[in-house]
């Protein structure tokens, strides 16, 4: 019998014969499931063959000599699985993993068997009873010695004491010697703990001679017992666990704790920084004492706990250095030399271990820059520090600028610290440019161009301290951006100078507290010069640290008109020569805009300055604006021409928008259209400028109708509708298909329509006779061209201006006359009613044939 049938379905045990699907059930023989199922039959028939095999050669062995031998089934060649004539599948896929519920049975392997899974390790049972009762008897322990301590007497102390430090300690030996490992871990732990209970009750008691001995003493006699003790069971107890124990190896790390604490403590005539190096030195010492044992966790956790004891002498050291800064504090109090001893102690271990070597010299190096500059800070607060900050940086980085060893790597991470301190001198003097630059911007133009920057929210410092921070932190730029670690980022370092460079300068600057003029003129030499970096190809990015510069110029200059209008004008040419020089497009483009605005900025106010006219500086930005989108439209590259147009157009608007008299308004919006027609005819792919152009002389003839004075509604109306009446004749003339509504209707509407309320009120004026003529006209137009619109506006105008001139006579008239004329008309109609019909549906028919 064979589980794996290729005949048959695995479900309804149908026969089959290649097909994809099984003709009874209609089970998916190509699925996944399918074939995996197909891979357990065979796997399943595997095992029966082995099975069977095993069976026959116990069977064969026991059978007397000569008996006959029940004959072996013969071995079924590996079937061919049921699946569809399209689909493949190969027969020695390996056998699916076996079930979670069989991976922890250890069945026996046999050839080509898959391997069962083992079960991973985990906690028993054993081992978590362990754990619970060591636990209970620790604290059982603490209950008693807290609680029932008292009620016995001496002698029953100290046999408690023996007693059970005795028996737990044979027990110990007994579990370790079988061996238990997991009992000996817990058994040990129970030990080394009451043992340490034992201990410091018997200090407490006065027994064994301990009264007498201090707290810190106790610790440190007690760390090195518990040290040995730890070591002694650990080495005893490899050779029968085969392994090394953790229980006593935390031990010897906590021992090593607490003789280090006790042995800071004992010296309570020292500073902290000198104790807690004491404190260092005995559990280096102690953990030193570990090597020889070679015992793996126990040193592991020595090292832990020297690298905390070192952490903190060395973060003493620095808080004892910090709080007496001063150089005689330093050298003659001696509040100095614990760093010294630090430093060097991080020298002796980058030397003696290897691995530690990095961090090691880098605490060396920030304990040296330290005892140099907390002097300096504290001598001259705070600009001995920051010059301080300065040279340990650019000595740093100078020394560690190539290599690529552990000591030059290490120097190197040192130095990061000191090149982060002289980073922050650089944003603490921006951030005071802004502070400076701030009011000035809030008030601006109150001041003239000698007026020096003297703001009294910030504080004075040393003019010639700024520029030479600036002067060091690009030289430390330079040199960090060489180191090994940041080549990827090389490329990009004149870049980073140029930035530091707009940057630093302002701050620079304006903590030297110049002159208004002085410190934009300062400030726009940096950015000319950042810009002749860009085109010359020094930076590939200095274009926009060069508008950083021009807007620090800015700001300051803002303190007075003169000192603005000069600045934003150099700014504007410098920002030009950026936006017609090499670089990114977008870069380029970016440049171009703000040049204009910038420009037209500075024209503005430098008219201003010239005691004109209010209108005057509005008008003349406008003519320049015009100007730069005419001179864009006509001889700039494709490139810079729509930013150059975009930022004219609104420097033009803003211009436009300035509020002056009716007649300036009119000659402002003149100008605008004039250009923009003439513009629309130069500028072949701007024809578009032709309607804004229209437009714009629109509103100015409006402008110029309202300061005129005009009380007719036609001034404003009729001239407007000529225009479009005009636009639409031509238009309907190159279109000969277009509707006459859309190309005729708006110029009719604003010719006819505004003057037909008034002339309904009065139909016998003058202005009603003109309306009629003109009615009569564009009847006559649209029967002769045979247009829709003008017909129909001819007849509808027409008939309300008759009807309206009929009706005073008609009141006038008697009703009798009146109702006789009505009835006639309505009798003649009702006597050619058919006639009527068929003149209206002609009629009809006539205006709907026309265009």
């Amino acid at each position: 019998m064979r589980f794996a049938n290729p005949h048959a379905c695995p479900d309804c045990r149908g026969a089959i014969a290649g097909q994809s699907f099984c003709p009874h059930c209609g089970l998916d023989l190509t699925s996944p499931e399918v074939r995996q199922l197909w891979q357990t039959l065979l796997q399943a028939d595997e095992l029966l063959v082995s099975a069977t095999r095993q069976r026959d050669a116990a069977a064969a062995a026991q059978a007397p000599p000569g008996s006959p031998q029940t004959p072996t089934a013969p071995v079924a060649a590996p079937a061919t699985p049921p699946v569809g004539p399209h689909v493949t599948v190969p027969q020695q896929d390996p056998p699916a993993a076996p079930t979670a519920a069989a991976a922890y049975v250890n069945y026996p392997q046999t050839a080509g068997q898959v391997p069962i899974a083992r079960p991973e390790r985990r906690w028993s049972v054993g081992t978590v009873l362990l754990v619970l009762g060591a636990f209970g008897l620790i604290v059982a322990g603490l209950i008693f010695v807290t609680r029932s301590w008292g009620d016995l007497g001496l002698a029953g102390r100290t046999g408690v004491l023996l007693g059970v430090t005795v028996v737990i300690g044979a027990l110990g030996v007994w579990v370790t010697a079988r061996p238990l490992r997991a009992s000996a871990e817990a058994v040990w732990t129970i030990f080394l703990a009451l043992l340490t209970l034992d201990f410091f009750a018997a200090r407490h008691e006065g027994l064994a001679g301990l009264g007498g001995m201090d707290v810190p003493w106790a610790w440190i006699v007690w760390g090195v017992v518990a040290l040995g003790l730890g070591m002694a069971i650990a080495l005893w107890a490899r050779p029968h666990v085969k392994a090394d124990l953790i229980a006593p190896a935390i031990c010897g790390g906590l021992g090593i704790t607490l003789s280090g604490l006790g042995a800071g403590a004992v010296p309570d005539d020292l500073d902290f920084g000198w104790r807690a190096i004491v404190a260092l030195i005995v559990a280096g010492l102690l953990a030193l004492a570990t090597r020889p044992a070679r015992l793996r966790p126990m040193t592991l956790l020595a090292r832990i706990v020297f690298a905390g004891f070192f952490i903190a002498a060395y973060v003493a050291a620095f808080v004892e250095l910090a709080d007496h800064a001063s150089l005689r504090q330093l050298t003659v109090d001696g509040h100095g030399y614990a760093m010294i001893v630090m430093a060097l102690a991080a020298l002796v271990v980058a030397r003696l271990v290897e691995p530690l070597r990095l961090p090691a010299v880098a605490l060396a190096v920030l304990g040296a820059a330290a005892l140099v500059i907390a002097p300096a800070w504290e001598a001259w607060d705070p600009e001995g520090g920051w010059l301080a900050v300065a040279a340990v940086a650019t000595a740093l980085t100078l020394g560690a600028t190539n290599g690529t060893g552990a000591w030059v790597r290490g120097v190197r991470l040192g130095a990061v610290p000191i090149v982060v301190a002289a980073l922050a001198v650089q944003v603490a003097l921006l951030g005071e440019a802004f502070a400076t630059i701030g009011p000035i911007l809030e008030n601006p133009w109150r001041a003239n161009g000698s007026s020096r920057l003297d703001i009294a929210s910030v504080v004075d410092h040393a003019a010639w301290v700024a520029p030479v921070l600036l002067v060091a932190f690009l030289l430390v730029t330079w040199l960090v951006l060489r180191w090994p670690e940041l080549d990827g980022v090389r490329q990009h370092g004149p870049t980073t100078l140029a930035a530091v460079i707009a940057l630093g300068s302002a701050g620079a600057v304006v903590a030297t507290r110049p002159p208004v003029w002085t410190a934009a003129l300062a400030l726009l030499v940096v950015a000319a010069g950042l810009a002749a970096a860009q085109v010359r190809g020094l930076a590939r990015l200095a274009g926009p640290s060069a508008v950083i510069a021009i807007i620090g110029a800015s700001g300051v200059a803002a303190a007075s008109q003169g000192v603005s209008g000069a600045t934003w004008l150099t700014g504007a040419a410098i920002l030009g020569v950026l936006a017609f020089g090499r670089g990114e497009v977008p870069v380029r483009q970016v440049h171009a805009a703000l040049a204009v605005l910038l420009g037209l900025s500075g024209v503005a106010t430098i008219v201003d300055l010239l005691d004109v006219d209010d209108a005057v500086p509005a008008l003349v930005t406008l003519v320049v604006a015009l100007g730069l989108i005419a001179i864009a439209g006509l001889r700039t590259d494709d490139a810079l021409r729509l930013p150059i147009e975009v930022s004219a157009a609104l420097a033009g608007a803003v211009a436009l928008l300035v509020p002056g008299s009716t007649s300036e308004l009119a000659v402002r919006w003149t100008i605008v259209g004039v250009a923009l027609i003439a513009l629309s005819f130069a500028v072949r792919d701007r024809r578009w400028y032709l309607w804004p152009g229209a437009l714009a002389l629109v509103v100015a003839y409006i402008l110029l109708i309202v300061d005129s004075g005009f009380s007719f509604v036609e001034a404003y109306t009729l001239p407007l509708g000529a225009i479009a009446l005009s636009a639409g004749l031509y238009a309907a003339h190159r279109k000969p298909d277009a509707g006459t509504w859309l190309l005729l209707g708006p110029g009719l509407a604003l010719a006819l329509l505004p003057s037909l309320p008034q002339a309904l009120v009065d139909p016998t004026d003058l202005r009603a006779l003109l309306l009629g003529l003109g009615a009569v006209v564009v009847l006559a137009l649209g029967v002769r061209m045979g247009w829709q619109a003008p017909f129909v506006t001819g007849v509808v105008i027409a008939t309300l201006l008759v009807l309206f001139n009929i009706g005073p006579y008609a009141n006038a008239a008697p009703r009798v006359v009146l109702i006789a004329v009505v009835s006639a008309i309505l009798l003649g109609f009702g006597i050619t009613w058919e006639d009527r019909v068929r003149d209206g549906r002609r009629l009809v028919g006539y205006v709907r044939s026309m265009r």
